[in-house]
């Protein structure tokens, strides 16, 4: 009798035992939400496009190309000048430009354009292998290759030589190459005496030719010749895809935000990702270039005010470089 007693219990030991694993199974309890919960990480069936530049207008969003593709489809290009056409055709939604073709495109479009925030501040230096260039004025009848004609360097570096009594094509050669790459890949060469490049270029050459010293830093130069805080880079979207989608614009700024403090990151996790991604040589190098990229996330009152005495600047010195006006103030968007 005893045993059989002893014989149930265990029977209906075993039995509870068993209900409780096949209800753990089904529930998953209260640790396993952590491990069962559904993955942010979707696969958006239409992805945003986005179109981003080489170099700092677009190292701001490397983290969302190699971490959210499931929603962003980010593609870098060497010619800002590809991007415009694919904006205004449609085929991307979003994109990284130098600034002034946001208020060239503005116009363009009558208006279908819109700036999101600005990415970039003053990257641009001089290097050269005399370091006997001081100043402005040393670059008086030299001969100068530089790269971006048409966008933002070229009106900065012709701005900051008339500031100092220099014409350009006159008294300074000019010469312009198509990309930031192709003319880093002459000085890397050591092709050529004297160029304007921006970071992360500027760093890239330096690490690979030691002849070339970097004589001028241009955003310091701009700072003698205007009051304005110089602005390089921004991040606009085709006007009727954020009137279309103003929870993926909400959820994209989110991100891009991050994306930036990420590559910014004072602990050079950002480093190490970028020089993984294939964005530099090593984490070194990385490490050395990020604080003089000046990326940056500047939306709402302060982008359109640092936006419009930019703008302001470059429309003084060239009013073609600005579309032919300062753009309205519908140009930017305020959330």
């Amino acid at each position: 009798m005893k045993i059989l007693k002893r014989l149930s219990a265990l029977m209906l030991a075993m039995l509870l035992l068993l209900s409780f694993a096949a209800c753990g199974g089904k529930n998953g309890g209260e640790d396993s939400d952590v491990t069962d919960a559904p993955e942010t990480n979707y696969e958006r069936e239409v992805k945003t496009k986005i179109a981003a530049l080489n170099g700092p207008t677009g190292l701001g969003l490397a983290e969302i190309k190699a971490d959210r593709s499931y929603a962003y489809d980010v593609e870098y290009y060497s010619d800002p000048q590809e991007v415009g056409p694919l904006l205004i055709k449609g085929e991307v939604d979003i994109a990284a430009l130098p600034l002034n073709m946001a208020a060239n495109l503005y116009k363009k479009t009558d208006g279908k354009i819109k700036m999101l925030a600005i990415n970039t501040l003053g990257v641009l230096h001089v290097l050269s292998k005399d370091d006997s260039i001081k100043s402005v004025a040393d670059l008086k009848g030299k001969t100068v290759y530089s790269s971006g004609q048409g966008a933002t360097p070229e009106y900065i570096v012709n701005y900051i030589l008339r500031k100092n009594g220099l014409e350009p094509g006159k008294d300074v050669t000019i010469e312009y190459k198509t990309a930031h790459n192709e003319l880093a890949t002459l000085a890397v060469e050591g092709s050529v005496d004297i160029c304007i490049l921006p970071e992360p270029f500027v760093s890239k050459v330096l690490s690979k030719n030691e002849s070339y010293k970097r004589v001028l830093d241009l955003t310091e130069e701009w700072g003698k010749v205007s009051s304005a805080k110089l602005a390089q880079g921004c991040l606009v979207a085709r006007a009727d895809y954020i009137e279309q989608n103003p929870e993926i614009i909400k959820e994209f700024m989110s991100f891009y935000e991050a994306s930036v403090n990420f590559v910014n990151n004072e602990n050079n996790a950002g480093a190490v990702f970028l020089a993984k991604n294939g964005y530099f040589d090593t984490p070194q190098l990385a490490a050395d270039t990020i604080p003089n990229c000046n990326i940056v996330f500047i939306t709402g009152e302060e982008m359109k005010k640092t936006a419009t005495e930019n703008f302001t600047v470059l429309f003084e010195a060239n009013p073609a470089s600005v579309g032919g006006e300062i753009p309205a103030d519908a140009l930017y968007y305020l959330g």
